[in-house]
Order: structure tokens, then C-alpha cells, then sequence
């Protein structure tokens, strides 16, 4: 994705206040050209000290890390200076993009670490991300509702099912959480468990550097700290992002426990789309025994019906109450000589939203930008706002899952 792309597509970014730091002043100035977007005269020092002791040192900002250092004694540094309680946010960018320095990095609650390959649009994504973050470290700051109410006050896991390739089950998970994100009044995370093909990120146009790979590698240093900062950010909607292995090879050694546990970790957030893979493995498994809300989506065509029907008698299986399952029809208005009355018939129950067949979105799709964005008023949007508004009812607390 080139950056003319994100430039087009994106909003602009707000300004912010930047810090450079590095002891090369060639490399200050080439990371002040590249931030010049967000903060057009960003302050440049030699070292941490400088920049902390500079006028204005009290006014939260963004500093960015630049690549001449040792990274080790870079993030020896944010430690000791403690750079995020006083509210500050970090970046560092490295030349050599090791498990072993962003582990590291991440524990020090440096905020993002950028690889010096990357472009100028990454860089400033990872700076607004961070920017985002500071205010949540403030301890002045009262803390926001960031999750539905419920007796252990933990957010809702959401996932979306469906094991017919085609069925739409990608869109309407991007969709939703879009949407939940634009609404709900703490953040949104979008989990892709397609491990294999997954291809969310690929949606919102949005390249990841990391991905639940990263979580999973972390092992028994996985903490919710660390976990946020492996998150992508969609601009345009705010929705936060686990992105699937950019290779297919890279899922191999992910169990459905890590996942799991990936999910419970992310509960601190007000909700988590998980969108699964189409096919039954022991992840989709998982990711339906953490299901709060079960979306089950099908397309008005034989073959999907009857898979949407043994997906159902799966969920029975599971001891998953028909209650939390939200039955999706999608392309419902579709001419193919088969109705909705026909798809309540086939699955002995009542279709509970329909998405209509609509071109605007397989063009949302190729733009990068979901259709709840780029045509809020559309059918389809309209429909998918139903999707959430059953989501997001009020629940009674003898119906909250409870902490394990």
C-alpha cells in the first residue's frame, strides 16, 4: 500500500507535539522531515536527557526513538527516566526489527517500535497511536466506562461464525466492529483468527508489523500491556486490531489455548469481534466457547443454508444458549429463487437481520474503507447497525458470563 493511498483514503492527521532523539543529527533531521505531517516543527536533541530537560519538557508529547543507538540502551533509558508515567509516549525506530527487542521495548511501555525499512506513513501511524495512549497513563485522568454493563464488568467477545467459504463472514465481521467502535462508549478490538488466510487487515488497507504471532511467541511474558501494544490502529474508525500471521506457515504453532488466553486478556477492552476461520478447528472452537454473541452468517444459496444449519447444531453442541445467536442472512434480497421464509425453514428459526446484495460493497471492500464508513445511509449499513443494536442491548446480570 503506498502512502498516496493512505494520503487519499485516510483523514488528516491532528497535530501533535514530537520530540526527535538521536545522536545523529542527519538521522534528527531525516525523521523531522518524516513527522513534519503531525507536528511541522518538531524539537530534535541528542539524547533523552536533553529532551526531558528542555523548555516545555512538562507538556505531554511523542517521542521518537531514532536508529543510531544501541536499542537495548535505548529502552534501558525510557526505564530509568520513566518517560510514561510523566506522560509522555514513546517510539522507537530500530534497524533490526528482533522478537527479542520488541518483547523488551513493549514491557518498558514503550509504545511502538517501527523498523527503519518502514515508510513515512507508518512511522506517523505508530506516533498517533502513541499520541493516543497518553492520556489513558495520566493518573488524574478519571477512568471512561470502557465496557457494557454486567456483573464482573468485563467487555463482551463477539464472534462471528460461519463454515462455508463465501458466506460473507469477513465483511460482516469488519463491518460490525467498525461500527461497535464508532458507537460503544470504550474501545473496539477486531481479532482476526483466520490465522491461515485471514485477511482483515488486508480490508482496512492496513499493513501489520505485528500480529498475534508476537502474543504467542511472548509466552508466559504476555501481559495486557504488552498485548495492546501489538495492536494495529484503523484511523478512520478508531477500531484497534489483532492482525492474523502475514504467512500462512506462521499459524502452525498457535493452539487454540493461546488463543484463548489472547481473548480473556483482551476482555479489558468494551468489546472483541473475533472473526474465525471457515472451517471447524479446534481455534473456531475457541473462539465460540469465549462467545458472548455468536453471529451466524449465511448466504441464500442451498449449500450455505445446509452448512449454517450444522453450524448451529454445533453451537447446540457447544451448550451455547440460542439466545446469544444472532442468525445473519446475507445477500438476502438476492433473486435465486429461494427466501428468507425458505432459510427460517432450513434452520427451524427465524432469521434475525438480513443484509441486502448491494455493489457498494465489494466496493467498500476494494477501497479499504467498510461500507458503514463510506455509506452510512446504505441498506446495508442501516442493517448492520440492527447487527450491533442486538449486540449492544442492555443484558441482565444472571446472564453475564462470569470471570474463570
Amino acid at each position: 500500500m503506498s502512502e498516496t493511498t493512505l494520503a487519499r483514503d485516510r483523514p488528516m492527521a491532528r497535530s501533535m507535539a514530537i520530540s526527535i532523539v538521536d545522536a545523529d543529527e542527519l538521522v534528527r533531521g531525516v525523521l523531522a522531515d518524516q513527522v513534519r505531517e503531525l507536528d511541522s516543527d518538531a524539537g530534535c536533541f541528542e539524547t533523552l536527557s536533553e529532551c526531558l530537560e528542555a523548555p516545555g519538557s512538562d507538556v505531554a508529547k511523542v517521542i521518537v526513538f531514532g536508529p543510531s543507538g544501541d536499542p537495548a540502551e535505548t529502552i534501558s533509558s525510557v526505564e530509568a527516566r520513566s518517560c510514561s508515567p510523566r506522560g509522555f509516549g514513546a517510539v522507537m525506530v530500530v534497524s533490526d526489527m528482533s522478537p527479542e527487542v520488541l518483547q523488551r521495548a513493549l514491557r518498558a511501555e514503550i509504545d511502538d517500535v517501527v523498523s527503519i525499512s518502514a515508510g513515512s506513513a507508518e512511522l506517523r501511524e505508530a506516533i498517533e497511536r502513541a499520541h493516543d495512549r497518553i492520556g489513558a497513563r495520566q493518573p488524574e485522568a478519571p477512568a471512561s466506562p470502557a465496557v457494557p454493563s454486567g456483573k464482573d464488568q468485563r467487555g463482551r467477545v463477539v464472534t462471528v461464525f460461519s463454515t462455508k467459504g463465501g458466506a460473507g463472514k469477513s465483511v460482516l465481521a469488519t463491518n460490525v466492529a467498525v461500527a461497535l467502535a464508532r458507537r460503544a462508549a470504550g474501545p473496539v478490538v477486531l481479532v482476526d483468527a483466520d490465522l491461515r488466510v485471514g485477511d482483515v487487515a488486508l480490508m482496512l488497507q492496513l499493513q501489520p508489523t505485528r500480529t498475534v504471532v508476537d502474543a504467542v511467541e511472548a509466552g508466559d511474558r504476555l501481559d495486557t500491556t504488552m498485548l495492546d501494544n501489538l495492536l494495529l490502529r484503523d484511523p478512520a474508525s478508531g477500531l484497534l486490531i489483532l492482525a492474523a500471521p502475514t504467512e500462512a506457515r506462521a499459524a502452525n504453532g498457535i493452539e487454540a489455548s493461546d488463543l484463548g488466553r489472547v481473548l480473556a486478556m483482551l476482555r479489558h477492552y468494551a468489546y472483541v469481534v473475533v472473526d474465525t476461520p471457515a472451517d471447524f478447528t479446534e481455534i473456531t472452537r475457541a473462539s465460540l466457547e469465549a462467545a458472548d454473541d455468536v453471529l451466524l452468517v449465511a448466504g441464500l444459496d442451498v449449500m450455505s443454508l445446509k452448512s449454517a444449519r450444522a453450524d448451529l447444531e454445533t453451537t447446540g453442541a457447544l451448550d451455547i444458549p440460542p439466545e446469544r445467536i444472532t442468525f445473519v442472512l446475507n445477500r438476502a434480497n438476492s433473486k435465486v429463487g429461494l427466501t428468507e421464509g425458505d432459510a427460517a425453514r432450513v434452520l427451524q428459526r427465524k432469521v434475525d437481520v438480513c443484509l441486502p446484495s448491494d455493489i457498494l460493497v465489494a466496493r467498500s471492500v476494494n477501497r479499504g474503507i467498510p461500507a458503514v464508513l463510506s455509506d452510512p445511509r446504505s441498506k446495508f449499513a442501516k442493517s448492520i447497525c440492527s447487527v450491533v443494536d442486538r449486540i449492544t442491548a442492555p443484558v441482565p446480570d444472571s446472564d453475564f458470563p462470569q470471570a474463570s
